[in-house]
């Protein structure tokens, strides 16, 4: 299992990169200033999935967890995180 880390600004940003063969995708929120995801494309802020809360898990599985994540945040905010993926079968 890879582990990483992840930002995001009031400008709509990559915070995993796509991965074909990944099938679960943990992401954690570390931050208070809310963000807003986007699968596969461009994060728009307060749109799509929306982490608001310091310690914030959330799992995402199969075809969603091979696009790459995008996040956004209010301007002159930034969130940061942690994420996990899975690569093959991983419990």
């Amino acid at each position: 299992m890879a582990k990483g880390s992840w930002s995001a600004t009031s400008a709509s940003g990559q915070l995993v990169p796509a991965n074909a063969y990944r099938d679960k995708l943990i992401i954690q929120m570390n931050t208070s200033d809310p963000c807003s995801l986007g699968f596969g494309e461009a994060a728009v802020f307060d749109e799509g999935i929306r982490l608001r809360t310091t310690g914030t898990i959330m799992i995402v599985t199969g075809e969603l967890a091979r696009k790459a994540i995008y996040g956004i945040c209010d301007t002159n905010k930034t969130a940061t995180g942690g994420y996990q993926e899975g690569l093959g079968s991983f419990a």
